[in-house]
């Protein structure tokens, strides 16, 4: 059990809201709980299980916000959140199994990675609205 002082706590409930900040307008607030935890000194399988819980009340929010304006058809959807489901289990099983020094090593350099590729990626503002992939050829891919 970590022993949280009264200052982390509230630093992590600021970084909570940057990172729901971040995530309601272009996702990726993973990038901020995440390191904000391991500094808290979570255990990096607790730091990972604690923004997968924040961030499926998020998504599923939106999700059944989208759905009821009628802009995501969730049976079309479906076969990609099994798919979704399914590699989180496995993903969280995994987690469970890496050695925990070896997870506090990657995660950084994986959330940098991750941080680099959007701010670089050219043509993000692009809007490709012809699909190529199924919904399910997709998250399979994924």
């Amino acid at each position: 059990m970590i022993d949280l002082t009264l200052q982390t706590v509230l630093i992590l409930v600021a970084a909570a809201f940057a990172a729901g900040f971040v995530d309601s307008i272009a996702g990726g607030g993973g990038l901020i709980t995440i390191p904000a935890l391991l500094l808290a000194g979570f255990s990096p399988v607790a730091a990972l299980g604690t923004n997968k819980l924040q961030g499926m009340f998020g998504s599923g929010s939106a999700t059944i916000h989208y759905a009821a304006n009628g802009q995501v058809d969730l049976r079309r959807q479906l076969p990609s959140a099994l798919l979704a489901l399914v590699g989180g289990a496995i993903g969280a099983l995994l987690a469970t199994v890496v050695p925990g020094d070896f997870l506090r090593a990657l995660l950084p350099l994986l959330l940098i990675a991750i941080a680099l590729y959007f701010a670089l990626k050219p043509n993000m503002d692009d809007v490709d609205r012809a699909e190529r992939l199924s919904p399910f050829l997709f998250g399979l891919i994924i």
